[in-house]
C-alpha cells in the first residue's frame, strides 16, 4: 500500500509539473521545432546512444572480469539492453539494476558479489557525470556557472565522493563501520557484507581496472552529453557546448531524485530553469528535453523485444579467469 501511495504521488507530481509547463508554453512554437527537426542530426544521436550502450556493457563486462569472471559481451548487451527497457518502464532505475544483479549472478555465483559489481559501476557512473559537471563548471563563463543549484550539487557530491573513496582505498573502514552500527552481530548480514567485502578487496588489488572502468564511464557520460547537442542541433537550438557539458550532467544528477515519475516533468522544469538562464525559450527547452528523453524511450524498447525473445538467463557460470 506504501508503495503504491509513493508511484501515485510520483505520477501526480509528473502530470502537475508537466500540465504546468505545457499549459504556459506556446505549444505551436514546440509543435514547429519538433516538425522540422534535421534527420541527420537525430541519427548522430541516435548513433551516440548506441555507442553509449555498447560501452557501458563494456565497461560491466570490465568488472566482472576484475573478479575474475568472463562473459559474453553479446550476453551482457541483451541483459543490459533489457535493463535499460526496465529503467524506462519501471518507477525507478532499481528495475534495471535487478535484472543486471540476476544475469551477473549466474557468472559470479553469488547474487551479493553480482550487486557489489553493479553498485560499483553505478558509483563510477555519477562520479563520471561529476567529474564532466566540475570540469565545465571550472572552465564555463560566469553566465553558466551560475546555473541554478550548480555551485551546491557540485559541493555536496565532492562531500560524498570524498567519503567513498576514503572507504575503498582505506583497508578497514567499512568493517568498523559495521561494527559501530551493530550490524555485524546480524547473521545475514554479515555474511552478505564480507561476500561485496571480498569483491571490494579483489578491486583494491586490481586497482587498474577500476581506473580502466573510470576511463569508460567518463567516455559513456561524455557521449551522453554528445546525444543531447545533437538533439539540439536537429532542432535548430543555438546551445553552446560548454553550457550543455554542465547543463546535462547537473540535471541528471537531480532528476536521480525520487520525486517523480522516471524525472518526468521535473527533467522538463530544470531544462526551462537552464535555457532561460542562457537566454534561450521556455518552447526551445521543452522541445528538447521531450524529444530527447522521448527518444531514449522509443529506442529502450529494443530491450522489450530482446526480453521477449530471449531464454531465461543470460550466461552460465564461468571459470575464474
Amino acid at each position: 500500500m506504501k508503495r503504491a501511495a509513493l508511484l501515485v504521488g510520483k505520477i501526480g507530481v509528473s502530470v502537475a509539473l508537466l500540465t504546468y509547463l505545457l499549459s504556459t508554453t506556446d505549444l505551436e512554437a514546440i509543435e514547429q521545432r519538433v516538425r522540422t527537426a534535421d534527420l541527420l542530426d537525430l541519427l548522430a544521436a541516435i548513433l551516440s546512444y548506441c555507442a553509449m550502450l555498447a560501452l557501458a556493457t563494456w565497461r560491466w563486462q570490465l568488472l566482472l572480469h576484475g573478479l575474475g569472471r568472463s562473459a559474453p559481451l553479446g550476453r551482457l548487451t541483451a541483459s543490459y539492453l533489457i535493463a535499460t527497457f526496465f529503467n524506462n518502464f519501471l518507477p525507478s532505475n532499481i528495475g534495471g539494476d535487478i535484472v543486471r544483479v540476476r544475469d551477473g549472478s549466474r557468472v559470479t555465483g553469488s547474487t551479493t558479489a553480482s550487486l557489489a559489481v553493479v553498485g560499483i559501476d553505478r558509483i563510477l557512473g555519477f562520479g563520471a557525470l561529476y567529474l564532466l559537471a566540475a570540469a565545465a563548471f571550472l572552465l564555463a563563463p560566469p553566465v553558466v556557472r551560475g546555473l541554478a543549484g550548480a555551485r551546491a550539487v557540485l559541493l555536496g557530491l565532492a562531500l560524498v565522493f570524498a567519503v567513498l573513496a576514503y572507504v575503498f582505498f582505506m583497508p578497514g573502514t567499512a568493517g568498523r563501520l559495521m561494527q559501530v552500527s551493530r550490524l555485524a552481530m546480524i547473521g545475514w548480514a554479515r555474511d552478505k557484507f564480507e561476500t561485496a567485502q571480498e569483491a571490494v578487496h579483489t578491486y583494491r588489488e586490481r586497482v587498474a581496472v577500476i581506473w580502466a572502468a573510470g576511463a569508460a564511464s567518463l567516455a559513456v557520460q561524455a557521449l551522453a552529453v554528445l546525444y543531447y547537442l545533437a538533439v539540439a542541433r536537429a532542432l535548430g537550438i543555438p546551445l553552446p557546448a560548454g553550457a550543455a557539458f554542465l547543463m546535462v550532467p547537473l540535471c541528471t544528477l537531480l532528476q536521480a531524485l525520487p520525486v517523480s515519475f522516471n524525472g518526468w516533468g521535473l527533467r522538463e522544469g530544470l531544462f526551462a530553469l537552464y535555457f532561460a538562464q542562457l537566454g534561450l525559450p521556455r518552447p526551445a527547452a521543452l522541445a528538447f528535453s521531450l524529444v530527447g528523453a522521448g527518444l531514449m524511450v522509443l529506442l529502450s524498447l529494443s530491450g522489450a523485444v530482446v526480453w521477449m525473445t530471449r531464454g531465461n538467463g543470460v550466461a552460465e557460470p564461468t571459470a575464474a579467469a
